[in-house]
């Protein structure tokens, strides 16, 4: 009985050596599963902005990012999958954010280099570093978070 358990030992141990060997290892952070250089922290976006796109089309899930009428659980594993891309520096811009499509969209008025289109996403992307002052222990009143609004407010 014995001869037969150590036989079943060492064909489970070689076989286990052949799966390391055909497995592909991927070393990756305990934080979302994405490598440690992937995470948004506020200074590499478009190279995130790259591999998380890659990363939810992989998942099959950037749907989610480009339309707003997807199922709800599908949505909130992108949204999930958005959110654990981001260092706690940076979270502040998408922690109101109910969709995936909203996570995303608040990112690009915070991070792009382009201006935001529209008065809605210059207003969010303020309010989201009012968020990421708050979540700090600095938090703005409204009164401030208004005039730095109406601050930069074009004349026109």
């Amino acid at each position: 009985m014995d001869q037969v358990v150590n036989q079943l030992v060492a064909h489970v141990q070689a076989l286990e050596a052949q799966l390391v060997l055909t497995k592909p290892t991927v070393l990756a952070s305990a934080f979302g599963g994405l490598p440690e250089l992937k995470h948004l922290d506020g200074t590499n976006y478009s190279e995130r902005k790259f591999a998380m796109k890659n990363y939810l089309v992989d998942a099959g899930l950037w749907h989610c990012v480009e339309n707003e009428n997807v199922d709800h659980e599908l949505d909130q594993r992108a949204l999930a999958k958005i959110n654990l891309s981001i260092k706690p520096c940076a979270s502040g811009d998408v922690r109101k954010a109910m969709t995936a499509k909203q996570a995303w969209e608040k990112l690009r008025c915070a991070y792009e280099d382009i201006e935001c289109g529209s008065m809605t996403a210059y207003i969010d992307r303020i309010t989201g570093f009012a968020d990421q002052l708050e979540s700090i222990g600095k938090p703005l009143d409204n009164e401030t978070v208004g005039g730095i609004i109406l601050g930069g407010l074009p004349i026109e």
